[in-house]
């Protein structure tokens, strides 16, 4: 986590520190000492679907690794469907027709988005927006913010009536010109990570959501606070 995250106060480095009178480990600014709450650090392909600028090399080498995972995916499914858009309905696992891919990239090209970069996928069988395409319709509306994210506390956590065993975190983003913010909450509960696999009962479903829960129950949160401060055409959120 402390590799890939800066602190949400001052963008500092981050290190896993030790506290003796809690006996547990925690992550350290080297500015600001305890970090309240980070920021994650996104990769060159996260990065490339938020529309941020890249050098001409690594964001060629970025699609074409783009275009190899595209095709792998197409493969596993049987399927031939469109970059960036998942063959499959997210929530249900369902194969997605060619006509209902078309639809999404038209829905996503609409409202200035863009396909090719997973800016939008279907989930319950209904259009979603990912947090990329917030992140890259924030970057396009150009209204400097600051994005950062914790784990609930015990009182937030009971407040909340967090599941015992599930990961939470709350995100808030905050627009600099005006201090004015908004919050998002994320989690993933138990359950989830130890749903089986309705293809093969002895693997896991999502072993990635199983191995980094934290991962997802922050995105999530991060997903639902963009949504609130950068909300994309109808949508009911209003801007911070």
């Amino acid at each position: 986590m402390a590799d890939s995250n800066v602190c949400g106060e001052c963008d500092g480095r981050l290190t896993v520190a030790w506290d003796d009178k809690l006996s547990l480990h925690y992550l350290k600014c080297g500015k600001c000492g305890p970090a309240k709450t980070i920021k994650r650090i996104p990769d060159l392909t996260e990065a490339y679907k938020q529309g941020e600028s890249l050098p001409p090399a690594i964001e060629d080498r970025v699609e074409k690794n783009l275009a190899k995972r595209q095709a792998k995916q197409q493969a596993l499914a049987g399927v031939v469907t469109m970059g960036g858009i998942p063959a499959t309905d997210l929530g249900t696992g369902e194969l997605l027709l060619p006509e209902t891919i078309q639809r999404l990239a038209v829905y996503a090209r609409h409202y200035g988005l863009d396909p090719a970069r997973g800016h939008a996928c279907l989930m319950y069988g209904k259009p979603y927006f990912t947090l990329d395409a917030y992140l890259y319709h924030a970057h396009e509306v150009d209204n400097p913010y600051r994005l950062e994210s914790r784990p609930l506390n015990k009182q937030e956590r009971e407040d909340y009536q967090i599941p015992e065993g599930a990961h939470a975190w709350v995100a808030q983003v905050t627009v600099i010109e005006t201090g004015a913010y908004l919050t998002g909450l994320g989690i993933v509960t138990a359950e989830e990570m130890a749903e089986k696999s309705r293809r093969d009962p002895s693997k896991l479903a999502a072993p990635v959501v199983a191995k980094h829960p934290w991962l997802l129950a922050q995105k999530r949160g991060e997903w639902q606070a963009m949504r609130r401060a950068f909300p994309i055409g109808g949508e009911e959120e209003g801007n911070v």
